[in-house]
């Protein structure tokens, strides 16, 4: 609810939805967790020495590569940072 209420008055908190995509994926909400770091990475790719893609990186080599959060994961990445 934290994480929420603060992107709720501001909407370009990063690092609040930096921490609520920690929160959704140790909650076991990979695609949610996926969907706020790709939110981060739309609004501002670059803010804090990327952050956001830093985080997902991290998130996708520990649920392994061929996972397949990982794998639509890495799509939407790769059509966001491509189009």
């Amino acid at each position: 609810g934290e994480f929420e209420r603060r992107l709720a008055a501001d909407p370009d908190d990063h690092a609040a939805r930096i921490d609520l995509a920690v929160a959704l994926n140790a909650m076991g909400e990979r695609a949610k967790a996926t969907d706020a770091l790709m939110e981060a990475i739309r609004r501002d790719k670059a803010w804090n020495e990327e952050a956001a893609r830093k985080q997902l990186l991290k998130f996708f080599e520990a649920w392994g590569f061929d996972d397949p959060a990982t794998l639509a994961g890495r799509r939407k990445l790769s059509t966001l940072l491509f189009r």
